[in-house]
């Protein structure tokens, strides 16, 4: 390569840096589920096509992150900014039965269906994600591409005194990645592309405790009405992962490409804190029965000090264990929070994108994509190396299939419209309302719009249709045993706004 061609390369590497803070404005993530809690990494024009032919659409530079082969093929330096708007409507109809321990007679929520409360929605506003991308050609066969992208994310929030707070009051998941790909085009028909990703994923937790149904699962005394607690878990880590691409051009108007992106570990570490949002209350119980009430004092603090002496008496091996053979160990949580460590597994996932070109106005693309969600299994808080909470999730492995094209009006205006059909990992038998996900028939449209040779502007909007998602839950005994039935009326809607600027 002579001087004079490397001259205009290094001098748009340095316009990258002041581009891509350009961009990043656009690309502030805070992120909602997608199918569980795994987003697709693309922009307005992707979202218009349903996500239909991935990243072999011509100079798209999500390619980075998606499918780095398809950067061999780029003409020039582009960077890219996408805002995405999403909301989401989660609508629980169902109730609380309690743990069922209570002789009848006692007042509601003692052993009865408990009223509905506040029955929330899970939607917390709209969420905005984004992402930023430039991809840069080094000569005609290799390129690089530099990606900020949101794989992950989910976030549900209820109010603290809805009828499933022992399930979940709020939950947050975002990962943000930062990748670094390269590609090298083999033959004028075929390339590869491999690629590196380092990502940060925050975690926030915040979980109802029924301490008062607590104990009496565990001893058989009459619950104190009221005596409940919350537990706030916050947790991140820095993970890496990788990536790899493949794209073959078999004749001049089709493309196929495939892509692989590996499971990124995490070993999230934080603290949890505790509540007791009603201690130092007066309320009227029934020790003595139904006809005897008096009044106590609320102390959900005593109640949480009092578990490891409550262990060493009626646990395994204690004197009074033949008296309460059920009674199951509780976690030695301390009421003023401690440190806190999850294991959390991004599972990997391949997808294969074709692309057809009918002619210079028409082309359509389409998509599938497995994730090997059946690898995650559980999430399990530990403190101190003890096992504090485990949740079962018993996720399976599912499928994203999609069908889109663009329509091109003139050299200025394209059209565009896709069809999806995402599947859940969830399942009914474990499905709770931190992830109240079920299968999306997803419909897209939208358009792009070119003022100048270098600039692009795309926007787009996605309706996702879901399918009523069954809840049919037990808390452990540590949260309160409670028992929740019902369903959430979901549906979800998307805006996608793209900026695509060629150096």
């Amino acid at each position: 390569m002579k001087n004079k061609d490397i001259y205009p390369i290094f001098r748009s590497l340095q316009t990258m840096a002041l581009t891509l803070a350009l961009f990043v404005g656009l690309a502030a993530a805070q992120q909602t589920q997608a199918a569980a809690f795994q987003l697709p990494v693309t922009n307005a024009a992707g979202y218009g096509r349903a996500f239909a032919g991935g990243s072999l659409w011509r100079n798209d530079p999500s390619a980075a992150y998606n499918n780095p082969a398809a950067m061999a093929w780029f003409t020039g330096p582009i960077a890219q900014g996408s805002w995405i708007g999403i909301d989401v409507h989660a609508q629980f109809d169902g109730i609380n039965t309690g743990s069922d321990i209570e002789p009848p007679g006692l007042p509601p929520c003692l052993g009865a269906p408990c009223p509905a409360a506040s029955n929330p929605n899970a939607r917390d506003g709209v969420i905005s994600d984004g992402s930023a991308f430039y991809v840069q050609p080094i000569s005609e066969r290799f390129a690089i591409g530099f990606g900020m992208e949101a794989p992950y994310g989910l976030r549900t929030k209820y109010s603290g005194d809805w009828v499933g707070r022992d399930f979940g009051i709020m939950t947050s998941l975002k990962s943000m990645g930062l990748s670094l790909a390269a590609s090298f085009k083999l033959s004028d028909s075929f390339a590869l592309g491999v690629g590196v990703t380092g990502q940060r994923t925050r975690a926030q937790l915040n979980n109802g405790l029924n301490l008062g149904a607590t104990e009496a699962l565990q001893g058989g005394a009459y619950n104190t009405p009221g005596t409940i607690g919350q537990i706030n878990v916050r947790v991140h880590d820095w993970s890496l992962g990788y990536f790899l691409g493949g794209e073959w051009k078999p004749t001049e108007i089709d493309l196929l490409g495939i892509s692989y992106h590996s499971r990124v570990g995490n070993q999230l570490k934080g603290r949890y804190d505790m509540y007791f949002p009603n201690d130092g209350k007066s309320v009227t119980t029934y020790s003595q029965g139904p006809s005897f009430p008096s009044s106590t004092t609320i102390n959900g603090k005593g109640a949480v000090l009092a578990i490891p002496q409550l262990n060493a008496t009626f646990g395994s091996g204690g004197p009074l264990h033949e008296l309460f053979p059920n009674y199951v160990n509780l976690p030695p949580l301390n009421p003023d929070g401690g440190p806190a460590t999850a294991s959390l597994d991004l599972p990997a996932f391949v997808t294969i994108d074709y692309l057809h070109q009918f002619s210079k106005r028409f082309s359509l693309g389409t998509s599938a994509q497995w994730t090997n969600w059946s690898k995650f299994r559980k999430l399990t808080l530990v403190s101190d190396g003890i096992q504090m909470l485990s949740l079962p999730m018993s996720c399976r492995n599912a499928w994203t299939l999609s069908l889109g094209g663009d329509y091109r009006l003139n050299e200025q205006w394209t059209l565009r419209g896709g069809l999806a059909w995402d599947q859940t990992p969830t399942t009914t038998a474990t499905r709770d309302p931190r992830v109240p996900d079920n299968n999306r028939r997803i419909l897209s449209i939208g358009m792009g719009y070119q003022p100048t040779a270098r600039l692009t502007l795309d926007a787009a909007y996605s309706h996702q249709f879901l399918s009523d998602s069954a809840i049919h839950n037990t808390a452990p005994i540590a949260l309160g045993g409670d028992r929740l039935d019902g369903s959430f009326d979901n549906s979800g809607n998307v805006i996608a706004l793209t900026a695509t600027y060629a150096l």
